[in-house]
């Protein structure tokens, strides 16, 4: 995978390579680790099509999100090649398992050209981040490691509860010709229903977001668990590059504003009119299951039951 600013550490081929998740002036804090995975018949990489956008393939990975990646990987195999034809970056939860631990879980995922990324924050003993979550944790991943790592014009975001369901078309040129900021599935609604406004509240505050109009959604009652507005949901998303790395700078050095990685991507980009391309991922042969039965009926559907 091609790497952005590597230290000199790392140009040495030491095993490992430590970085703060924002800025010169936060380098020295210990958020995640990398390591470099050695890269698995070279020449088998398949030539990439350059009528494409020049992307890496990119998933955050739990011990949850792993057993859920076991079930989805064989179809986004074989009906997504694409994806292994460019870069694969895995950013794994370091307070699930040290690295040997990783490597054996891995291995079932063969991929031409895969880096591994670790995230460790907050550190286990940091009590300045007391009762974060874990899905608030790895949601954080999103925003702060692929902007550091990918180099890419584009990254593909896939959750790990996507099912690749048809060899459909599903990389189209002409959504990358405006290079938006994001190209996501609409999404009608934010839950919890406070998220846009403490948006409001950040953006209003910090530059260059405040210059551009908020949102200014009626306030949300207290009992009211969700508010409905147009927005992106991004269980499979093209994200720019660049913007990433701006989002990830605007965020400061502690926690994200909310504790959603596509809420606030999708708030920058449409407030200060970076580009949102909208379009139906379940029309290119994508599906999301939440649930695990709901996954697995599919999954058994789309292979033809060979997983029943």
């Amino acid at each position: 995978m091609r790497l952005a600013n590597l230290c000199l550490f790392c140009q040495l081929g030491l095993r490992y390579l430590q970085i703060g998740p924002v800025g010169p002036q936060n380098a020295a804090n210990s958020f995640c680790q990398c390591l470099l995975l050695p890269r698995h018949n070279q020449d088998a990489i398949i030539s990439a099509d350059m009528t494409q956008p020049d992307f890496s393939t990119v998933l955050v990975l739990d011990e949850r999100s792993l057993r859920q990646l076991a079930q989805v990987w064989p179809t986004w195999r074989r009906f997504k090649p694409e994806i292994w034809r460019r870069p694969l970056l895995m950013v794994c939860d370091a307070q699930a398992g040290d690295v040997p631990w990783w490597e054996r879980q891995l291995r079932r995922f063969s991929h031409p050209d895969r880096m591994l990324r670790y995230w460790d924050w907050p550190n286990l003993d940091d009590t300045q981040h007391a009762g974060m979550t874990q899905r608030e944790r790895m949601l954080t991943a999103w925003v702060r490691v692929p902007p550091r790592v990918v180099e890419t014009e584009y990254w593909l975001k896939i959750d790990t509860d996507v099912v690749a369901t048809s060899p459909k078309r599903w990389i189209r040129p002409e959504w990358f010709r405006q290079k938006p900021a994001l190209i996501a599935s609409s999404w009608g609604y934010s839950k919890p229903a406070n998220i846009p406004g403490d948006l409001d509240a950040w953006g209003n505050q910090v530059e260059p977001v405040k210059r551009y109009p908020p949102l200014d959604l009626p306030a949300p009652r207290p009992d009211q668990g969700t508010i409905k507005h147009p927005r992106i949901a991004s269980w499979v998303a093209w994200i720019h590059t660049g913007f990433s790395q701006w989002a990830d700078n605007l965020a400061g050095s502690g926690r994200l504003p909310v504790p959603s990685q596509d809420s606030y991507h999708w708030y920058l980009a449409h407030r200060c009119e970076k580009g949102v391309e909208k379009v139906r991922m379940k029309e290119h042969g994508w599906a999301t299951r939440n649930s695990n039965r709901g996954r697995m009926k599919l999954i058994d559907e789309v292979m033809g039951g060979c997983c029943g």
